[in-house]
């Protein structure tokens, strides 16, 4: 039997700033681009917070917001 190995993600590389704007976007089998319908969830990879999405607009408006806070703790 094989074991997984699920790694978490390592504290000394979220210090960098590439993955302050990282996020894994995965999208449900109801998305549909041709009628606008999109569905899914994102997460951001440096702090964790996730977000389900019913709508592009959720999606964007989570990415910027997170962006937005990255942005105010590199001042």
């Amino acid at each position: 039997m094989t074991q997984r190995v699920r790694w978490a993600y390592s504290p000394g590389w979220m210090e960098r700033s590439n993955y302050r704007f990282a996020f894994v976007i995965q999208f449900r089998p109801e998305t549909d681009v041709d009628d606008g319908r999109f569905e899914g969830k994102v997460e951001h990879i440096a702090s964790y917070e996730t977000m389900k999405f019913s709508s592009l607009e959720e999606l964007i408006g989570f990415i910027v917001r997170m962006l937005s806070e990255v942005s105010k703790t590199e001042q």
